[in-house]
């Protein structure tokens, strides 16, 4: 029995837990991004392959209903997840020539927890903004 009970808490210390790392909207972060391996997603992200196999996983809280700006300052997939689904973007876009953005994606958010789910990433880190 103490085998199987130590065999099971490795298995929990092996395993990727899906950690959200908090954004506040209206802030700029740069987040470390991470082996895509080493990350469990809520939703699998798109097919990608090295180098651009690193992403993030975050979270963000809205409470204000509208048009949110997802801004990302490198190359990569965004999604946004709620209750295990992904929301649909509403549009998407570049920033300007020397602006520091590479990914600009729209949605429409109601109030309520999101999960930013970074991918197809080289590695290294990223900036990224949420806004209305």
């Amino acid at each position: 029995m103490r085998s199987r009970i130590l065999a099971f808490a490795a298995l929990l210390l092996a395993t990727p837990t899906l950690a959200e790392v908090p954004l506040d909207p209206g802030q700029t972060a740069t987040v470390r991004l991470s082996p895509q391996r080493d990350l469990v997603y809520p939703v699998a992200p798109p097919f990608t392959q090295p180098p651009a196999n690193h992403g993030a996983i975050l979270g963000v809280d809205i409470d204000e209903p509208g048009r949110y700006h997802v801004s990302l300052g490198a190359k990569g997939w965004i999604e946004l997840i709620r209750d295990g689904k992904p929301v649909p973007s509403v549009g998407h876009g570049h920033g300007a020539a020397g602006s520091g953005v590479a990914k600009i994606v729209d949605f429409d958010l109601a109030v309520g927890h999101y999960t930013i789910a970074l991918s197809g990433m080289a590695e290294g880190e990223a900036a990224i903004t949420v806004s209305r």
